[in-house]
Order: C-alpha cells, then structure tokens, then sequence
C-alpha cells in the first residue's frame, strides 16, 4: 500500500482560506502531518513500504532486515546496497598467513600468496593518492610494483629498485580523455588516460597469469572495470584481489543498482572469498544512502601452471 499527498492539492486549499489564517492552518496542518510521519515511522513494516518515513530513523538496512529476515525480493535501489554491504561483513575463507602490508593485508596461504617458487612476484597497484605504503611495503618481499594514479601530480618514474609508478588509470574502456567523477581527487577540467587492465597487462609484456595480486581503490570506478575483467576472463585468472568498494550518493546512479548486484555475485561465483574486510564508512538514512570498504580477496579456484 502507497500513501502519497499531492502537492497541488495542499496549495489549492490553502488558496481558499482567508489571507489572515492562511498560514497559522498551513502551519498547523504541516505540523501535525509532520507529528503523523514521525508516530508511523516507529512501525518497521510501513518504513518498508514507505520509504519516505525512512527520513526519522538513522538505519534503513537495519530495518529492512529485522522486518525481512530472508530479504525476499523485488528489491529497490536501496535494498541492493544493503545486501551487497551486508555480504562484505561476512568472511569466507580463513586465511592462516595474512600479512599486513602497509594499510592493507596480504593473503601468504599457497596457491593463493604473491610468493610462488620459480615464478617472479609481479603486483599492480591502482589508486595511490600519494600513499605508497602498500606498494613500497610488498616490494620488500621482493615483488615487483607498478603502481598506477591519474590523479597525481607527477611524471612516470622509477620510485625505488621495484617500484614503478605511471601516470595513468585503469577503466573499463581504452580512452585518453576520460573524464573522472569530481571529488577531493579531480576537478571538473580533468581529462586522464585509462586503459582496460588487459590493456596495461598488454602494454607491460605481462599476462594475467604472470600477475600475482591487483590491489584497486579508483573511488567508484570499480564497478565497471569489474565486470570488463569478467568479460574478458583476466580476473579469474588472478589469485588474489584487494578491492576498496564505493557506493555514493551519486555514482554509480541508483538505476545501475540491479547490474551492479548482478555482477558482484557473478564475481564470487568465479570463486573470490573474501578473508579481510574494513568498513571504510556507512550512511544508513535515507534518501541519502552510501557506504564503502576495503575487502581483500583469494581466487579458490585458482590453479598455478607450470
């Protein structure tokens, strides 16, 4: 059941009552309407159905789920972000030799660890922000690092004896003019070069078997680059991801939201489990909801060769 109030409706009464009490009704009339949503909202089922009374409560995804416990669909935009948030708080698989590396960790359990015997540890980095901790600090295990950021201001360079940085981003796509989302990290007159990472793998002599772990934080940008290294059967072929989700009030837009689910549980069908999570900030109310984390990720189905 829906309940709506036309706007128009309002106005027109309004219209008719004589200018002197025209406002103290109006007034009187938004408060007690106000006083209404306010008493309703306390009923989780009609929250539910009528996301409006969402706005007097702080935690739509926790209502949500002690009203449906066994979240049966249709779902709206909303309810899609509280699933895929919700499965980032579960872990899948125990990891008995996780190493932290700089601010994030590393899964040394074998097949899955950067470290295997006759093969050379190769590890791409997208997303710096000037922070080479992770990079700088995997290195040291003898690992070689390209680290990758369009956003910083600085040329291509060779930052230490394994560590390369370049001045480019990974996309879903092969483009030289890609303009970013705006925020802390890009301006509205912004233009960068992407490239796909089968593309860079390409570009570097590598291929994807080569690779030993891709870490990624490109603020949102994920979501589309997933799914071409789903389509192009790269990401399978890696034994271990590092991924720092971004759901924001206006990217990815609310209508992709189906996609997006879709896509995340194609991703753990090819067989990533995740064994770290760290909840990077959540905001529950809605209409504006958003939430994000770092997730780390082994490839159980991954099989070395040679």
């Amino acid at each position: 059941m829906k309940f709506t109030v036309k706007t128009p409706v309002i106005k027109s009464f309004c219209a008719r009552i004589s200018s002197q009490r025209r406002w103290v009704i109006c007034l009187q009339a938004s408060v007690v309407l106000a006083f209404l949503m306010f008493v309703f909202s306390w009923s989780n089922t009609l929250c539910v159905h009528i996301p409006a009374l969402m706005w007097f409560r702080k935690d739509a995804c926790k209502i949500w789920r002690n009203t449906d416990p066994d979240g049966s669909g249709p779902y709206s935009w909303w309810q899609k972000l509280c699933l895929i948030e919700g499965d980032w708080d579960t872990l899948d698989y125990n990891c008995k030799d996780v190493r932290l590396m700089g601010n994030w960790p590393v899964c040394f359990d074998k097949p899955y660890g950067p470290l295997r015997k006759g093969k050379p540890c190769i590890v791409y980095s997208f997303g710096i922000a000037y922070d080479f901790r992770f990079d700088d600090a995997i290195a040291y295990h003898n690992c070689t690092v390209y680290s990758f950021d369009p956003s910083m201001k600085m040329r291509d360079h060779r930052r230490s004896r394994r560590v390369y940085f370049n001045r480019i981003g990974i996309g879903a796509e092969d483009k030289d003019d890609f303009i970013p989302r705006q925020d802390s990290y890009a301006t509205s007159s912004d233009r960068w070069k992407i490239m796909k990472l089968s593309s860079i793998m390409k570009s570097l002599g590598h291929s994807p078997d080569m690779v030993s772990l891709v870490k990624m934080d490109v603020e949102s940008s994920e979501w589309p680059i997933l799914k071409n290294m789903m389509d192009e059967n790269v990401i399978e072929r890696l034994p271990q991801v590092l991924i720092e989700w971004h759901l924001f009030t206006d990217h990815p837009p609310r209508s992709q939201y189906e996609e997006l689910l879709d896509n995340y549980k194609r991703f753990q069908q090819l067989g990533f489990k995740k064994f770290w999570m760290r909840n990077e900030g959540r905001n529950h109310w809605l209409p504006k909801m958003e939430t994000q984390a770092e997730t780390a990720w082994i490839n159980s189905h991954f099989k070395p060769k040679g």
